[in-house]
């Protein structure tokens, strides 16, 4: 069977996708959720970092991953002003409504726990470096990951 161009990107994809979900705890057949979770912990991640930082994180993700990381970012946005792990967990919940069967605290581990996985330990050290230190020490607390 010929491979599609296409093919090993989506099998990234799934691999984190999968990955997600187990740490979720999400039932194969909830796929649309896990989607929806990846991209609401990923949007708050975003829209706390420095454009810099956005496009440098953005560039270590899957290309399809990628795609829901930037849906909606735009150059010309303030910096969200999300100052504590309330702020950052409130983002959270926000962007999962409807969804209330999904704990905000559990996404943002979830969606940490992948990035510390997959992106570069650099990468990760920069990423952290330029959240204020009450959501820095969110990602020590949610996944253990030592702070730059």
């Amino acid at each position: 069977m010929k491979r599609h161009v296409f093919d090993p990107h989506l099998e990234l994809a799934n691999v984190w996708l999968k990955e997600l979900m187990e740490n979720l705890d999400l039932k194969p057949t909830e796929v649309p959720r896990a989607l929806h979770a990846l991209r609401a912990g990923l949007h708050a991640i975003r829209d706390r970092l420095p454009t810099s930082e956005v496009v440098d994180l953005g560039a270590q993700l899957p290309t399809l991953i990628r795609g829901f990381y930037y849906e909606g970012f735009t150059m010309r946005r303030e910096l969200k002003q999300m100052r504590t792990r309330a702020d950052m967990v409130a983002r959270v919940k926000k962007e999962l409504a409807p969804d209330l069967h999904l704990d905000p605290v559990d996404v943002l581990r979830a969606v940490i726990h992948l990035l510390v996985e997959h992106v570069s330990e650099g990468e990760i050290r920069d990423v952290i470096a330029t959240l204020p230190k009450p959501i820095a020490g969110l990602w020590h607390d949610l996944t253990g990951h030592a702070l730059a």
